[in-house]
């Protein structure tokens, strides 16, 4: 019961927060930041260590400016340190809640969170799905991994508050379309790739639309190709939502779609270039986070190679939260060519059209393990394709629309459809797209 009220307490507040000038918005940002890292230097042995060794004390650190004074940090450091390490001296981890990240950069990981922290992300979460148009009694469904289901409390179960019904993505999908039929949710929720999975069976089976008020989608690239596909099959808009299940969500999109808005009263975000440099206003970069709530586990300065384009433009809604665009998807999932040019998985997947195969192809991913060798993995919807002709159409778009869209030239690059029995989901049913194992040269 107190969480629930802390929680509505946490909501309410966000939402008020949206409509805060730039003024007023980096005051609250500068006066949380030097909190949180007052109490990481202080509480936290692995960044005082860290803090110590760069030379800077809290009270170098007194605005959202100062931040560049201090070491970037990343997953893979942070894994290589013991849990007693990260978490605050002022708690016991066997106290906190425990949140594992579904590893889709090959590096699962969890991470710790007390009671308040855990209202405050639930807060985030739910002050984009509101503004956009969830109301409390909606009938609301998301596709997920089984155990979030215990988010939703037994208080919200009873009243009906926001109460998230989960259909597990490990699930029978003839379970997973009953549910859906019975249910006709007002929204839908869940990974993108799963919901362009379900759609693709409702279209090849010829079922009715479910017409939900929203669908949101998160944790996947999602070319606009294919959200257009889910909007039309399910018959109900369709809401991109970004994060790391170390912050939650930290952006998402509004009704109008101007750009993504990012979520930075929760979590301060920062686009920094290779050498860890901040970028100008409209250029990418990868997005480092510092976490403005978090003080059992704190993420300062944190990189999860997530790659985006902040934008200066203000979101016609009137929300005033800064905005983002050109979600690119994770860093290591872009391609290499063999002169070093890179190209984003989005470009490639909008290339490929896939998505215009949908009684073809069942599922597909993009893996590079050499500059000058694509692959492209498909498993097809039945053995009565035609193998030969899906390949070469896949392949002319490609050859077609790359040079077109991204400007490359891949006629050095050895492009090859490869049909297979089965390309799995992750633990967390996630699907990831393109994989790309070279790197550039530095």
């Amino acid at each position: 019961m107190a969480n629930f009220v802390r929680l509505t307490y946490y909501l309410l507040s966000a939402l008020r927060r949206v409509s805060w000038n730039k003024e007023r918005l980096r005051e609250y940002q500068n006066r949380r930041l030097r909190a949180v890292v007052r109490n990481a230097y202080h509480n936290v042995p692995f960044y005082h260590r860290l803090y110590k060794e760069a030379g800077v004390e809290p009270s170098d650190i007194m605005t959202v400016d100062d931040l560049k004074k201090l070491p970037i940090v990343d997953k893979t450091t942070l894994k290589r340190t013991p849990i007693s390490d990260l978490v605050s001296n002022q708690y016991n981890p066997r106290d906190l809640k425990t949140i594992s990240t579904g590893g889709s950069t090959g590096q699962p990981f969890s991470i710790c969170v007390n009671s308040r922290e855990d209202a405050w992300r639930k807060s985030v979460y739910m002050r984009a799905n509101i503004s956009c148009g969830q109301r409390p009694r909606d009938r609301w469904i998301a596709l997920v991994e089984a155990d979030q289901a215990k988010e939703t409390t037994g208080l919200q179960k009873r009243f009906g508050i926001f109460a998230q019904n989960i259909i597990p993505v490990a699930s029978d999908r003839e379970a997973q379309l009953r549910i859906l039929e019975h249910s006709r949710p007002d929204i839908l929720d869940g990974f993108s790739g799963m919901l362009w999975l379900i759609a693709k069976e409702m279209d090849h089976r010829g079922m009715n639309q479910l017409h939900p008020k929203i669908i949101f989608g998160t944790g996947e690239l999602f070319p606009e190709s294919s959200r257009r596909y889910v909007e039309r099959v399910f018959g109900g808009p369709y809401h991109d939502q970004f994060g790391c299940t170390e912050m939650d969500r930290t952006a998402w999109q509004c009704p109008l779609q101007e750009g993504y808005h990012m979520d930075t009263d929760s979590a301060y975000m920062q686009f920094v270039d290779d050498c860890g440099e901040e970028i100008a206003i409209g250029e990418e970069g990868e997005i480092v986070y510092t976490s403005l709530y978090a003080y059992a586990m704190p993420f300062i300065r944190y990189n999860v190679k997530d790659v985006g384009v902040p934008i200066s433009d203000e979101c016609s809604c009137g929300r005033r939260l800064p905005l983002m665009k050109v979600l690119e998807g994770r860093s290591n999932s872009f391609l290499v060519l063999p002169n070093d040019r890179l190209v984003a998985p989005m470009s490639f997947i909008e290339a490929l059209q896939a998505f215009n195969f949908v009684k073809e192809i069942d599922r597909y991913k993009v893996v590079q393990d050499k500059k000058d060798s694509i692959s492209i993995l498909v498993k097809k919807t039945s053995k009565d394709v035609d193998e030969k002709g899906l390949a070469n159409a896949l392949l002319s778009n490609i050859r077609v629309g790359l040079p077109k869209m991204a400007g490359v030239d891949i006629s050095e690059v050895n492009l090859e459809v490869k049909f297979v029995d089965d390309i799995p989901l992750t633990a967390r049913g996630k699907l990831n797209v393109v994989v790309s194992n070279v790197r550039p040269r530095s």
